[in-house]
């Protein structure tokens, strides 16, 4: 059983802080694949109105984020391991979607891949990532 998406929204809002503030949204989750908005704001821009990497990573992050979830359940505890963007091409003036797939999902290690680009044009990545996280021992504490 997955949780729904309300539910994952619901546990963004309580124990995420940073997730509205960025102007993230999730977009939609099925079977291993989490797709996450970034709604435009300025306040996350360089000059020209390009959004400035580290919101994408962090974008990028939480789409692998919700993947996890939309297989293990929602697991509070798992982690960004490694999280490796390349860019591509600037992300300008407008929303910009993650959407990430799970690779593979293991015991104690989950590797996804991201595709980033802007709302309308999925065919045209602004960044590419791959991604690993860390799941919590079942039987331990944190």
């Amino acid at each position: 059983m997955t949780p729904t998406l309300e539910e994952v929204k619901a546990f963004f809002d309580a124990e995420l802080p940073f997730f509205g503030r960025f102007g993230f949204e999730v977009d939609s989750m099925e079977s291993g694949i989490g797709v996450v908005r970034f709604v435009y704001d300025e306040a996350w821009t360089r000059p020209y109105r390009i959004i400035n990497g580290g919101t994408l990573m962090a974008l990028a992050d939480v789409a692998v984020y919700v993947a996890v979830f939309s297989e293990l359940w929602i697991v509070p505890l798992a982690v960004t391991n490694e999280l490796k963007m390349n860019f591509l091409r600037p992300a300008v003036g407008g929303d910009v979607i993650a959407r990430a797939k799970l690779l593979k999902a293991g015991r104690r290690v989950v590797y996804a891949a991201v595709d980033v680009f802007m709302d309308g044009a999925s065919d045209r990545l602004v960044a590419h990532a791959t991604s690993s996280y860390v799941l919590p021992d079942s039987g331990g504490s944190a």
